[in-house]
C-alpha cells in the first residue's frame, strides 16, 4: 500500500504558524520523520488562506523537495498554486490532490495533470455532492475515468476516492465507501483507489482505534493507498499487519522488517 502522509497541512495550528514564520527547519524535520516512518508520498497542503497559497505552496516545494527521497502530493483546489509549484518542481514523479467529477474541475485540472504527467486523485463527488449509493457513486467515478481518457492520461496515474463520510453523521457510511471500492477495481482494474482514512472517525471518541479498525477493512476490500500520519505507530502496525495477511506482503518481508525496526511495539 501506498501511504501519503497527511501531516503537513495548514490546516493544523502547528503547521499553520510554522508556515506563517517561513521555518524551514520544521518543514524539512517533519518531511523527513514521515519518509522514515514509511510514508511513499509527502502531501503539503498550504490553502489556508487564498491569497497567500500561491506563494506559501510554491515555497514549501522548494524546501522540501530536495530534503527527502521520496516525491511529494501537491493537496490544493487551487490551480494557480499548483502550476506555481510545478514550475519549481523536478522531482520525477508527482501527485496531485484531486479533482472532482465536475465539468468546472476537469477541464481546469486535467491539463495540469496532462503537462506534468502527473498522478491525480479522482474525488467521487459531483454537482449534487457525495451520493448515498453506490450506484450513484460509481456512475461519478464512470465520469472521473472517461475524463483521464479524454485527456490520454494513463488509468495507472488515477486514484480514485470513493469518499469518507464520518459514521458519526451515519453509520451506513462505512459500508457504503467499502461496498464502492470493492466496486471500482472490478470495473476498472488499472485504476487504483485511495482515501483520506481519519474522515471516518471524525466527531466520535476514541477516534484512532475506528482509524486503525477502518483501515484494516479497506485493505480487505482493495485499498491501493490512504492519507494518513504515518507517525502512527499502531496504525502502521495494523496496515503491515494486514497487508501480510492479505497475501501482499512476499514472504512477510515488510512485517518483518517493521518488527525488527521496534515499529510493531504492543
Amino acid at each position: 500500500m501506498l501511504i501519503v502522509a497527511e501531516r503537513i497541512n495548514a490546516t493544523r495550528k502547528a503547521i499553520r504558524e510554522a508556515l506563517e514564520k517561513k521555518d524551514q527547519q520544521f518543514f524539512i524535520q517533519e518531511a523527513q520523520k514521515q519518509e522514515k516512518a514509511g510514508a511513499a508520498f509527502i502531501d503539503i497542503n498550504a490553502g489556508t488562506e487564498a491569497t497567500k497559497e500561491v506563494d506559501d505552496l510554491k515555497w514549501l516545494v522548494e524546501v522540501i523537495q530536495d530534503e527527502i527521497g521520496i516525491p511529494l502530493c501537491l493537496d490544493s483546489a487551487n490551480d494557480l498554486a499548483l502550476e506555481e509549484a510545478l514550475k519549481v518542481y523536478h522531482k520525477r514523479e508527482v501527485m496531485i490532490n484531486s479533482f472532482t467529477a465536475e465539468g468546472n474541475r476537469i477541464q481546469a485540472l486535467l491539463p495540469i495533470v496532462k503537462k506534468y504527467n502527473a498522478l491525480v486523485v479522482g474525488l467521487a463527488m459531483g454537482e449534487g455532492g457525495i451520493p448515498q449509493s453506490v450506484e450513484d457513486r460509481m456512475k461519478l467515478v464512470d465520469i472521473l475515468v472517461n475524463a483521464v481518457d479524454t485527456y490520454d492520461i494513463p488509468h495507472e496515474h488515477l486514484f480514485i476516492d470513493p469518499l469518507v463520510v464520518p459514521i458519526g453523521t451515519d453509520q451506513n457510511q462505512g459500508k457504503l465507501f467499502l461496498e464502492t471500492l470493492h466496486e471500482i477495481p472490478k470495473k476498472y482494474p488499472g485504476v487504483r483507489t485511495i482515501c483520506g482514512l481519519s474522515n471516518i472517525s471524525f466527531g466520535m471518541p476514541n477516534r484512532r482505534l475506528i482509524n486503525r479498525a477502518f483501515l484494516a477493512l479497506s485493505i480487505g476490500y482493495g485499498l491501493h493507498a490512504a492519507i494518513i500520519d504515518p507517525l502512527d505507530e499502531k496504525l502502521m502496525g495494523i496496515l503491515y499487519a494486514s497487508e501480510a495477511l492479505m497475501g501482499h506482503d512476499e514472504f512477510c518481508m515488510n512485517y518483518l522488517s517493521a518488527f525488527r525496526s521496534g515499529c510493531l511495539n504492543e
